[in-house]
């Protein structure tokens, strides 16, 4: 129950008492399993991580090919952005520093998870034959990273939903073979995946 209320409004406004309250239990009987708020932050992300990676191995072993569950990770990263607060990150990164450092330590995990997913993609026809798929990822990663500066957004004026769909989508388009790309078209014209685009 911390998890979800921990991505709901953030870490800063997140308090003790709000966390006994959402799972029933008295205040004292939170502090006798986590001593502090930053020991029950650092469990909440570690549950939310596994979390996370069940949903992917579910998406990655029901989906009929890469793409299609690259677009499933897609609608479910969207999803997962568009109820999480955009200065999670700042404030992870401003108040428990060495917490905000072991969630950045999985972006090699994710470097590497992704170039395999494209390698097969390459077997499956949807990405070119010539692409580096180590540095596609390396560079998609880094692009994702930026999302978490959300000053640079608000300088633009940029929603970080519609930035993550945007380079999501044209990182695809840039490494896609004529028929990747006619994946791509076709998921952005089904209504029910993505709007307004």
């Amino acid at each position: 129950m911390s998890g979800n209320l921990l991505s709901r409004i953030g870490p800063s406004a997140m308090t003790m008492d709000m966390v006994a309250h959402s799972c029933g239990i008295s205040k004292r009987t939170l502090y006798e399993t986590f001593p502090d708020k930053k020991s029950l932050i650092m469990e909440s992300l570690r549950r939310d991580h596994e979390k996370q990676d069940m949903v992917l191995q579910q998406i990655f072993a029901t989906a009929d090919n890469c793409f299609d569950a690259l677009f499933k990770v897609f609608t479910h990263v969207r999803k997962y952005l568009q109820s999480t607060p955009m200065t999670f990150i700042d404030e992870l990164k401003r108040l428990y520093p060495e917490i905000h450092e072991k969630h950045k330590a999985k972006e090699k995990d994710f470097v590497m998870g992704l170039s395999q997913v494209l390698q097969k993609a390459q077997t499956e026809g949807h990405v070119m034959q010539d692409i580096d798929t180590r540095i596609a990822a390396f560079l998609f990663m880094t692009t994702m990273r930026n999302l978490n500066e959300n000053d640079r957004l608000n300088d633009y004026g940029f929603d970080a939903v519609k930035v993550f769909e945007g380079a999501f989508l044209n990182f695809l388009r840039g490494i896609a073979t004529i028929e990747g790309i006619q994946f791509i078209d076709d998921f952005i014209h089904n209504q029910d995946n993505i709007k307004n685009l």
